[in-house]
């Protein structure tokens, strides 16, 4: 299966160089003055800014899952035999770059899911029909999430959200010094009660269930 990137930056990229050239027009009619210099640094500025955008929307990008093996955005195959594992992941709160693809040995992303069009489903599909059992879905295995409701005063969602990271991570491998980290964590928390929080007793309770798991 070959990929398709998603291009969502080609539009912003046209605005912003149109910007440029209106800043330009404006600083040519403009008279010798403070102003229109900075009418010119502004559309260069634009101009360039656009440009690059332009150019990283219109670069060429290819990334297929195939019968033979992975082949890359700089179009190097890297055979199923020389791939041990690929890890489905997500990056720990509070970052929200999204689901990515690491191939192991090796510790590089080289896939961020929001930047194709095809689905995390039809990704996972694809890695398991031609990968076989080297697909290591974490997000899967980490399960939903508790589904807390958002309160009026309630403890910090980021804070709960890096916690059960923690835990989830912990159970999904077999290093007892994490799960005991983790424990530790979950036992005593450091927990910041603000304005639209998660549900300190849905919190509470669920974390010591976790704290009994590890």
């Amino acid at each position: 299966m070959e990929l398709q990137r998603r291009r969502r930056s080609l539009g912003l990229a046209l605005l912003v160089m149109a910007f440029g050239v209106v800043a330009l027009l404006c600083a040519w009619g403009a008279r010798a003055s403070l102003g229109a210099v900075i009418f010119v640094a502004g559309g260069v500025l634009a101009l360039g800014l656009g440009a690059v955008l332009a150019r990283d929307e219109l670069r060429p990008f290819r990334f297929a899952i195939g019968p033979d093996g992975v082949t890359l955005r700089d179009g190097t195959l890297v055979a199923w035999a020389g791939i041990e594992r690929v890890v489905l992941d997500e990056p720990a709160p509070p970052a929200t770059s999204g689901p990515h693809l690491v191939l192991e040995p090796g510790e590089r992303v080289v896939l961020k899911l929001d930047e194709v069009k095809q689905s995390r489903e039809q990704i996972v599909e694809a890695l398991q029909r031609y990968g076989g059992s080297r697909l290591d879905d974490r997000i899967a295995r980490r399960g939903e999430g508790p589904g807390f409701e958002v309160v009026l005063r309630g403890y910090e969602r980021g804070r709960i959200d890096r916690l059960l990271r923690q835990a989830a991570d912990a159970l999904l491998g077999d290093d007892p010094s994490a799960r005991a980290e983790a424990r530790a964590a979950l036992e005593r928390p450091d927990l910041l009660v603000v304005a639209r929080g998660y549900d300190p007793a849905q919190v509470e309770a669920h974390l010591r269930k976790l704290a009994a798991r590890l």
